[in-house]
């Protein structure tokens, strides 16, 4: 193996690991609820998932916008500009982690009610209201992990992000196991479990600040509003790309809830669960090359660019292959993870391979869209993201039900992601790589 591949998995690894484990606190939220507290309270936590994965969404904008600029800043030397970069990008998740700790806790009725939990039962719509609350309690802790993640990842310390957010989802999985099974505590036990893991991952990668470790500091610094737009700018296409899960999430809550009901939404939880976890080692994969990318565009070495293109491309169709594989293998023995109830298992079943075939061309369209942001083509990014993740997705989410049946709903994440790779091979082969 050369320097550059051991580079280059060097960085994909732990962001995988890193990513995987940030999606994990859900899912694992997901079976503990599933297996301790029943169908109903796994589908009263998917309701609450859109506002969730929305607001991590949204605040993914300023750690890899920033993560952007400090790469091609590092690239050039300009260690100074990277930190600045840094904080500038700290400060603004502070601000938005802040406001949306408030929007959701005072308006979570609110939030469930416009997810489709008006359609659904009193216990349910009740549990996700209290799930929502206590979860939207931690959302400084939450959204700071992932900032600091992406930061210790960029200043040379990829393996401490991961054991930062290892840690964080390991004392998810035991606080989980401890609130629900032996105190009882329910949704909100899950809730609780998952927010208190993530202030044990931002206290393990404030570490490599704290004792110096690489060449980005905690400091004071200026607010510089061109900055903040120039970060604003290249984290779009990221921000709009992980918008595709609260999006998904919220269209197939709003039809499963009037074409099905409950059970349609209990259903459609599972998949969800196993849909992130599959997109968080996909994006993985795509934010792990990020600073590799960012440093060659600043050394304006094209080949290496390119190299490591080819590269992300081959490991995502790989890796996507081989999940799509086991989840068609294993389909039932993995939606018992979440519950046992034979009638949410039968129909999980019979989605989930049809649902799961849009893992394939999304591992690509990751890969694409980070390039492209990576290389300063965020108008290209902008439009692909837009695409799989709010446009398409939305219009064949809603609409595949009134053209093909209902039973046909689950096919359109993979008909959506299609019609978005022809689009995003295309921009990037047209459009024309320069040097900024």
């Amino acid at each position: 193996m050369n320097k550059r591949t051991k580079s280059l998995y060097g960085y994909i690894f732990p962001a995988v690991g890193g990513l995987f484990m940030t999606y994990l606190y859900n899912v694992v939220d997901g079976i503990f609820v599933g297996q301790g507290v029943g169908a109903a309270a796994l589908g009263a936590v998917n309701i609450g998932v859109p506002f969730i994965t929305f607001v991590v969404a949204v605040a993914a904008m300023f750690p890899m916008g920033g993560a952007t600029v400090v790469a091609i800043r590092m690239g050039r030397g300009d260690d100074k500009g990277a930190n600045h970069a840094f904080m500038t990008s700290f400060v603004l998740t502070v601000l938005v982690s802040v406001v949306l700790m408030i929007v959701g806790m005072v308006f979570s009725e609110h939030i469930i009610d416009i997810s489709g939990g008006y359609k659904l039962s009193s216990e349910m719509r009740e549990m996700a209201v209290d799930y929502l609350f206590y979860y939207s309690a931690f959302s400084i802790p939450m959204l700071m992990s992932t900032c600091l993640s992406v930061f210790v990842r960029n200043d040379g310390s990829p393996a401490l992000s991961f054991i930062g957010m290892g840690v964080g989802a390991a004392a998810n999985i035991f606080l989980d196991w401890l609130f629900i099974f032996p105190l009882g505590m329910g949704v909100v036990g899950a809730a609780i479990a998952s927010g208190l893991g993530q202030v044990f991952a931002v206290l393990v990668l404030l570490s490599h600040f704290v004792f110096k470790k690489g060449r980005l500091r905690i400091r004071p610094f200026s607010i510089n509003f061109s900055l903040v737009q120039k970060i604003c700018r290249r984290g779009v296409p990221e921000a709009v790309s992980q918008l595709n899960t609260p999006v998904t999430a919220f269209c197939y809550n709003l039809v499963l809830a009037h074409l099905i009901g409950d059970i349609g939404v209990s259903t459609f939880s599972v998949l969800s669960f196993i849909y992130s976890l599959a997109n968080a080692i996909l994006s993985g994969v795509a934010q792990g090359i990020q600073p590799l990318w960012g440093n060659s565009y600043g050394e304006r070495n094209t080949s290496e660019l390119n190299a490591l293109l080819r590269r992300g491309l081959s490991v995502n169709i790989l890796l996507s292959a081989v999940i799509y594989c086991l989840l068609f293998v294993f389909d039932e023995a993995i939606i018992r993870i979440f519950n046992q109830d034979p009638v949410l298992v039968q129909a999980a079943a019979q989605a989930l391979p049809v649902f799961s075939l849009s893992f394939i061309p999304m591992a690509l369209n990751l890969i694409y869209t980070a390039f492209l942001f990576s290389t300063k083509r965020t108008a290209q990014a902008d439009a692909i993201a837009l695409s799989r993740g709010i446009i398409v997705k939305a219009i064949t989410i809603l609409g595949i039900p009134l053209l093909l049946g209902d039973s046909a709903v689950w096919l359109a994440p993979f008909l959506a992601e299609a019609i978005t790779l022809i689009l995003a091979a295309a921009l990037t082969k047209t459009t024309k790589l320069v040097y900024k």
